[in-house]
């Protein structure tokens, strides 16, 4: 046999090799969070109107553990407390003991971004609520992460039209070892 055939048969078997083994990219991280303690006491927020000022404290702890694990298509997922869940819909009927899974954005590069949407009709009008998960960085293997949680509400209703505001409080986060 050539060198030429053998060479092809090798660098068929090495390629069929690299399918079987999968492509070594980003597969799960975990995070041991610490949200800003000063901003979570008084959560600060900016509406598009330009007004500005303080929401008082979001019930979370200060300490928390995330894990970002890669979707099915490239995508990425976060699970964070299910506290969260509670926060954002009330009382699904969930424990708080359960993971909140948030669908998140590509994980080959950064920033980041985990999105919750939520929708409400009131006699005051209609609300859409938006939580992101926001992790500014160029990789989700890092040793260290920092970023910020947001809600956005806007709000619709006849007499005032529409309007957005956004809280959010920062967090750093250190990578757990596995």
């Amino acid at each position: 046999m050539s060198m030429r055939g053998t060479a092809g048969k090798w660098g068929a078997g090495a390629a069929l090799a690299g399918l079987l083994v999968g492509c070594g990219g980003f597969e799960k991280s975990v995070y041991d969070i610490e949200l800003n303690a000063e901003e979570l006491s008084d959560v600060p927020f900016r509406c598009e109107s330009g007004t500005e000022g303080h929401e008082g404290a979001w019930d979370l702890p200060v300490q928390q553990r995330w894990t970002i694990t890669a979707g099915e298509y490239g995508d990425t997922l976060m699970q964070v407390p299910g506290l969260y869940r509670t926060r954002f819909h009330g009382d699904t009927g969930v424990s708080d003991d359960v993971p909140y899974e948030l669908d998140g954005t590509r994980s080959s590069e950064g920033p980041f971004q985990f999105l919750a949407i939520d929708s409400a009709d009131g006699e005051e009008g209609s609300f859409l609520f938006t939580h992101r998960f926001f992790i500014d960085g160029d990789s989700l293997e890092a040793d260290r992460i920092q970023g910020f949680l947001e809600t956005r509400t806007t709000s619709s209703d006849i007499l005032t039209g529409e309007g957005s505001c956004s809280a959010r409080v920062g967090f750093t986060g250190r990578r757990v070892k596995q």
